[in-house]
C-alpha cells in the first residue's frame, strides 16, 4: 500500500479518467483497473530519468529475429510512457488486448515467454549498471500482458507451456486481493487530506468481503508482498514448466517469517565447480528430498529440464510453516534464481543457493566427505530413528517409478541411489533423414536447415536436435 499511497494523487486521476466501468465484463474491467495501476507505476519510474539515460537503460543487443520483434513492440510502449504518458495510460489496456489476440491467433506463447526470460536475464546486467527500477517496470509490463491470456477466466494464472504449445493454467491463490484498494477510490479525497484515517475498523470492513483479515496498514503491506512474491515466482518459471515439471509450481504462498537456513558445509563456488562436470542425471520424474535438521526446510523437489541447449535444475522448497518457494539453477551460466534475488534479503538468497547446490552435487557428482564430517549431509533410510550431530542435516532421496504405465495412480516411491540406477536425458543431434518416396520436406525443416547452413537434397528432411530419456542400471565392474 505504501507504493500506491506515494502515487495516490496521480493514480486517482488516471483511474477517474480511464477506470470507470462501461459495458465490458467484470473480468475485463478488473484487468483495466490493474493495467492503469501498472501504467501509473511505469510512468512514475520513467519520469525520473532523462530520455538519454532512459534509452541507454533499455538498450541491449539482440540478434534473434523473433525476439527483436517482441523487443520493438514493448520498447515502443515504454517510449510512449516517456514521451506521452497520458496517451500511454489511456491506450495500454487496448494494446494489451489486441496484442494478446495476436499472440493467441499465431500461437506465439513460447516466443512471448522466451522473450520474458530474455528480459529477466538482461535485468541482472541492467541492475549491475544501476537501472533496476526501469527494468523492473519493463518486466511488470510483460507480466501484466501475460494476465490477459486469462482475461475470460480471471481467477486463473499462466504457469507453463504444454508440449503442444498451449498454455497451462492454475487457479490463482489471490485473484481478488486488490479489490479493496479500488473500493478506496470513493474515499480518496478524504484519505488524501487526512479526513478519513486508515483505522483498524475501516480497513477490516474494506478487506473482509474479499476474505482477508486486515486490521492495519502493515497487514495490507504484508498481503501485497505475499501476492507479489507468489506472482513473481510463478512468472519466472513459466518457460520451464510443462506437464512433466508442473510439480515445481508452488501451491501454498510463501510467508514472510524469518527463515532458519541449514548450516554451510562448503563454499558455493566449490559446488558450482563440481556441477560443471556432473556424472549422473536425475530420474525423469525428479527427486524428492525429505529432511530433518535442515532449518526451516522440510522437503525439496528437484527436476532437470533442457532449455535452449542448457540443463536447468528446477527446485521447489516446502518449508515448516513458511509455505513454498520455487526457483532454478542454470548449469551452463551458473545462474541461480530465488525469490530473494536482488532484494534486501540477499544473504538468504546465498544461503538457499548454497544448500540447493550442495544437494544437487550429491545427486549428480562423485564427491568425498573430506572435512567437517559432522556437518556433511547424511543420507538415511529412516529419518525418525537415525542419529545425527547438532548441525548435520539428515536426508532421504526418493523418486517416483511408474513402470510401463503413465498413470500416477500406479507410481511407487523408490529410494534413489545414483550408484545403482541412472535415469539419463540424452540429446540426439540434428540429422538429415531420408523421406518416404513421394514426400517432401516441410518448409519449417527447410528453413531451419538453411539457418544451419545446410542445403537439403530432394527426398531429404532435417530432424531437429531433441532430448529423449533412457533408464539404465549401472553394471557392476567385474
Amino acid at each position: 500500500m505504501s507504493k500506491i499511497m506515494e502515487e495516490f494523487p496521480l493514480l486517482m486521476e488516471y483511474q477517474k479518467k480511464y477506470g470507470k466501468r462501461g459495458s465490458e465484463t467484470a473480468s475485463l474491467w478488473l484487468l483495466r483497473k490493474r493495467t492503469i495501476n501498472i501504467a501509473c507505476m511505469v510512468v512514475s519510474k520513467v519520469k525520473k530519468m532523462n530520455f538519454e539515460n532512459f534509452t541507454l537503460a533499455l538498450y541491449f543487443r539482440c540478434d534473434d529475429k523473433e525476439m527483436r520483434q517482441f523487443l520493438k513492440t514493448y520498447e515502443m510502449q515504454m517510449e510512449e510512457a516517456a514521451i506521452n504518458p497520458e496517451k500511454f495510460v489511456a491506450n495500454l489496456h487496448g494494446f494489451f488486448i489486441s496484442n494478446c489476440q495476436y499472440l493467441e491467433e499465431n500461437h506465439l506463447y513460447r516466443g512471448f515467454y522466451d522473450f520474458c526470460k530474455l528480459l529477466e536475464q538482461q535485468r541482472r546486467v541492467k541492475i549491475a549498471q544501476g537501472h533496476k527500477e526501469i527494468f523492473d517496470a519493463y518486466l511488470s509490463l510483460l507480466m501484466q500482458q501475460g494476465c490477459y491470456f486469462s482475461r475470460n477466466h480471471i481467477e486463473d494464472s499462466v504457469i507453463g507451456i504444454a508440449a503442444n504449445g498451449e498454455l497451462i493454467f492454475q487457479k490463482n491463490l489471490h485473484p481478488y486481493s486488490d479489490m479493496a484498494i479500488y473500493d478506496l477510490e470513493k474515499h480518496h479525497k478524504d484519505i488524501l487530506y487526512g479526513r478519513k484515517p486508515l483505522t483498524e475498523e475501516f480497513l477490516y470492513k474494506l478487506y473482509k468481503p474479499y476474505g482477508y483479515e486486515v486490521r492495519s496498514v502493515a497487514d495490507v503491506e504484508r498481503l501485497e508482498s505475499t501476492v507479489k512474491v507468489y506472482d513473481n515466482n510463478n512468472f519466472a518459471l513459466v518457460p520451464y514448466i510443462n506437464e512433466r515439471t508442473k510439480e515445481i509450481v508452488i501451491q501454498k504462498e510463501y510467508q514472510h517469517y524469518m527463515p532458519e537456513f541449514p548450516r554451510q558445509w562448503k563454499r558455493t563456488s566449490f559446488y558450482k565447480e563440481k556441477l560443471l562436470k556432473r556424472k549422473y542425471m536425475l530420474p525423469v520424474t525428479g527427486i524428492t528430498a525429505d529432511f530433518i535438521n535442515a532449518g526451516f526446510i522440510r522437503k525439496i523437489i528437484f527436476i532437470e529440464i533442457v532449455y535452449n541447449d542448457e540443463m536447468i535444475l528446477l527446485y521447489k522448497v516446502i518449508t515448516k510453516g513458511n509455505g513454498e518457494l520455487s526457483g532454478y539453477y542454470q548449469t551452463k551460466s551458473q545462474t541461480f534464481y530465488s525469490i530473494y534475488e536482488h532484494t534486501n534479503r540477499h544473504k538468504w538468497h546465498e544461503a538457499l543457493e548454497n544448500f540447493i547446490l550442495e544437494n544437487y552435487m550429491i545427486l549428480t557428482c562423485d564427491y568425498e566427505i573430506d572435512r567437517k564430517k559432522n556437518f556433511a549431509i547424511k543420507q538415511a533410510d529412516h529419518l525418525e530413528t537415525e542419529f545425527y550431530f547438532p548441525y548435520q542435516p539428515l536426508v532421504k532421496y526418493t523418486y517416483k517409478s511408474k513402470g510401463k504405465s503413465s498413470s500416477s495412480s500406479t507410481a511407487t516411491l523408490c529410494k534413489y541411489s545414483k550408484k545403482e540406477y541412472q535415469e539419463e536425458v540424452r540429446n540426439r543431434s540434428g540429422y538429415i533423414r531420408t523421406l518416404p518416396k513421394g514426400q517432401k520436406a516441410s518448409m519449417d525443416a527447410i528453413q531451419y536447415a538453411t539457418q544451419l547452413g545446410l542445403s537439403l537434397p530432394d527426398g531429404k528432411t532435417f530432424v531437429r536436435a531433441h532430448e529423449f530419456h533412457v533408464y539404465t542400471k549401472i553394471q557392476a565392474k567385474m
